[in-house]
């Protein structure tokens, strides 16, 4: 018998949209949403994710303003979330954020 862990981990990130999401400056990482968070969910260690009715979590309210999106995410552990975060399409996305880097086609 396996004992259950005494905490997990939540991670939060909010961020300030710069354009709308259904314009076409961010129509790549709006496409990429869907298929990120199926990949967490089916991650070795995932437990949780911030979702509204609706089964998305960039429509939940954040301070009342609407240039604010949330995301959140439980975890069992820090290894877990480390290793979503830096392989496949998770870490894609990153690095395209961070460089500027066009999706491939």
């Amino acid at each position: 018998m396996t004992a259950a862990a005494a905490y997990e981990l939540a991670q939060v990130n909010i961020a300030r949209v710069k354009a709308p999401l259904d314009s076409p400056q961010l129509k790549d990482f709006v496409d990429a949403l869907d298929p990120v968070n199926a990949d967490a969910d089916g991650a070795p260690g995932f437990v949780w994710l911030l979702q509204s009715e609706s089964g998305n979590a960039t429509d939940v309210p954040v301070l009342g303003d609407e240039w604010l999106i949330v995301n959140m995410s439980v975890w069992r552990d820090t290894d877990a979330l480390t290793a979503f975060m830096y392989q496949g399409r998770h870490r894609e996305m990153l690095s395209r954020r961070r460089v500027g880097v066009p999706p491939r086609r």
